[in-house]
């Protein structure tokens, strides 16, 4: 059987799975491999047409931005004071709970990479945090906020080192091929003491029940997906260290299987919206699919994760 080297750990890349395009329906297969060192699971060939699999109604293109909200100079100092306490409190802003574990302040440098249209730097705006900046290769052209909120059309080599003190990597690493060339220039950005986080899907309790039908497999656009240990690996290989794990799985991991096992897309055919989880699902299945969600997590089994990565 032929293999290849892990993107991760160079260990032995096995093929073992062929996985199908089921977002969007075209059904399309993908050979991936397991990488016998590791333990993540990767493609073993990225398709030469990789920019079909990311047409324009593709969810990143699509995405609601919230209006920015600037703040006069008094209510940004009262906010900045008002997000310290949040981060007291046991739940906040979905947005605000991406950034609590690691306490950031509202002067923080935010980086989002692969951020699409956006959407997170805007909310994180909104919030308090004033110097926020996006940037993804991918989007049509360039796009300005205002008040210094704004969206590149670049790469990571094009911009300065040792810039920012968070770069944020929201369900976009798994969709590169370059982990650690791209670990690397997110630590060369980063200032002393900066953090990555990098939130991805994990291998997992629904991989063990799903296999092919997970649905987080996403093929062919999720080009590698982590075990715990990958990503420990990953970090050692970049000079970073894993300070912070959150696993944050929800109840998507178990309708959306579900989903493909009766061979039914993610998402409309006619109008590429997402299928109405409440015509295949009962409120009782989906209350039960978050209470499972939520047991995972609290084991570290769940199929999804934030890792928060520091530049020592």
């Amino acid at each position: 059987m032929d293999t290849t080297n892990c993107r991760i750990c160079g260990g032995t890349l096995t093929p073992k799975y062929k996985f199908r395009e089921m977002m969007f329906g075209m059904r399309d297969e993908f050979n991936y491999g397991e990488c016998s060192n590791c333990g993540s699971i990767q493609i073993l060939e990225v398709p030469a047409d990789i920019e079909k699999y990311y047409p324009d109604y593709y969810v990143s293109f699509t995405q609601e931005v919230p209006a920015l909200k600037r703040l006069r100079l008094l209510k940004r100092i009262v906010h900045a004071q008002r997000i310290k306490r949040k981060y007291n409190q046991p739940f906040c802003d979905n947005t605000l709970e991406l950034v609590k574990p690691i306490n950031l302040m509202p002067d923080a440098r935010i980086l989002d990479i692969g951020c699409g249209k956006g959407a997170l730097i805007c909310s994180l705006f909104n919030l308090g945090f004033e110097k926020v900046t996006g940037i993804d290769k991918f989007i049509a052209q360039p796009i300005d906020y205002g008040y210094g909120v704004k969206v590149l059309k670049k790469d990571l080599s094009e911009l300065k080192s040792n810039s920012y003190d968070l770069l944020i990597m929201h369900h976009v690493l798994e969709h590169v091929d370059d982990q650690v060339g791209q670990l690397n220039e997110c630590y060369r950005l980063l200032k002393k003491g900066g953090k990555l986080l990098i939130c991805i899907p994990i291998l997992g309790t629904a991989w063990d029940i799903y296999k092919r039908d997970w649905v987080q497999l996403d093929a062919p656009r999720h080009f590698v997906l982590h075990t715990v240990k990958s990503m420990d690996i990953l970090a050692g290989e970049t000079g970073f260290k894993i300070g912070h794990t959150v696993f944050d799985s929800n109840a998507f991991q178990f309708w959306g299987s579900e989903l493909y096992r009766k061979d039914i897309p993610l998402t409309l055919p006619d109008t590429h919206e997402w299928y109405p989880v409440q015509r295949g699902f009962t409120t009782e299945q989906l209350a039960e699919y978050t209470e499972k969600a939520d047991a995972l997590n609290k084991e570290r089994k769940g199929d999804a994760a934030r890792f928060y990565l520091y530049k020592s």
